[in-house]
């Protein structure tokens, strides 16, 4: 049976309650973090081309920019594994994640203010909120003295910071949706995320090449 996130998250816990990922770990961390920025900035990219109104733009443009710092830092920061399993299962699960995610639902063409742009700024938004690894640490840690720990800890200040401005853009934009929609769109959106989520949590400690279970959305 497929271990729910609340169970994997456990699990990790219990893992990583003596220290830091080890280089395998972080670079499942890493690759996992690196497809969802990459996502993100796919997408953000195209707004730097369309009218959009100076404040969601202002926002927008912001993020972009800093999914690519950051997606840049972590880079510098992982300690890489020499162990290709891992590569390959990291690239089954970035698969994985555009397609439950349907990303690629989101590129073509300009966005309006309609289901489809409400749709991704969900998205976004439980990317932010979903997607931490620093409650599964042991609070013991010295973030700041740990590169990579230092680097996931910027990550997610930074996430901690766009998420008050993605709350107030989901309650202040309709995209032509009820309220009762609005609020399936954002859970639905949790749900995928919340489930790719639990598939890399559950790679970790484990061997190099270990199936990956699960699919699609």
């Amino acid at each position: 049976m497929t271990e729910s996130l609340e169970e994997v998250q456990r699990r990790v816990r219990r893992q990583f309650r003596h220290g830091s990922p080890d280089a395998e770990d972080q670079t499942r961390i890493a690759l996992y973090l690196q497809a969802v920025k990459g996502l993100n900035a796919s997408v953000l990219a195209k707004l730097e081309w369309q009218p959009v109104e100076w404040l969601p733009y202002r926002f927008l443009h912001g993020q972009y920019y800093r999914e690519l710092e950051l997606s840049t830092l972590l880079g510098r920061a992982t300690r890489w594994s020499s162990q290709p399993m891992i590569y390959m299962e990291s690239g089954t699960l970035s698969m994985d994640l555009w397609s439950r995610t349907e990303a690629a639902r989101y590129l073509p063409g300009f966005f309006e203010v309609d289901e489809r742009f409400y749709s991704y700024m969900a998205l976004s938004h439980a990317f932010m909120s979903v997607i931490r690894f620093l409650p599964l640490l042991p609070p013991h840690l010295d973030l700041e003295s740990d590169a990579f720990l230092s680097a996931i800890k910027a990550i997610e200040d930074e996430n901690g910071r766009q998420i008050q401005t993605q709350i107030r853009m989901l309650k202040e934009l309709d995209g032509g949706l009820s309220r009762s929609e609005r609020e399936r769109v954002v859970d639905d959106q949790r749900q995928r995320v919340e489930a790719s989520f639990a598939q890399l949590l559950g790679t970790l400690g484990q061997p190099p090449g270990a199936a990956i279970q699960g699919g699609g959305a």
